[in-house]
């Protein structure tokens, strides 16, 4: 099992990406995302892109997702794309 942290798109969602993960309590392997236009102003956010590379990713595994603002909307994509996978998304 894997719990997912999605963020917003806002460089300031780091923080909540970092605190998120430093306060969670659970024994799943916990992956912070960290968006790759944070660090290079070229890459554009594409939440279908995001949600695909995340699916692919995962390979197979059950994921508990956690998330806020357009990192929500990537949830939801990853949810509609593989449902039994995806246990619970907050």
């Amino acid at each position: 099992m894997q719990t997912l942290i999605l963020p917003g798109i806002s460089k300031e969602d780091k923080n909540w990406v970092d605190e998120t993960a430093k306060n969670l309590k659970t024994n799943d392997i916990v992956r912070p995302f960290y968006w790759m236009h944070w660090t290079d102003e070229n890459s554009k956010f594409d939440v279908q892109e995001k949600a695909g590379l995340i699916v692919k990713h995962i390979k197979g595994d059950k994921v508990n997702i956690i998330a806020k603002d357009e990192g929500l909307e990537v949830a939801n994509i990853v949810k509609s794309l593989i449902p039994e996978q995806v246990v619970s998304v907050k």
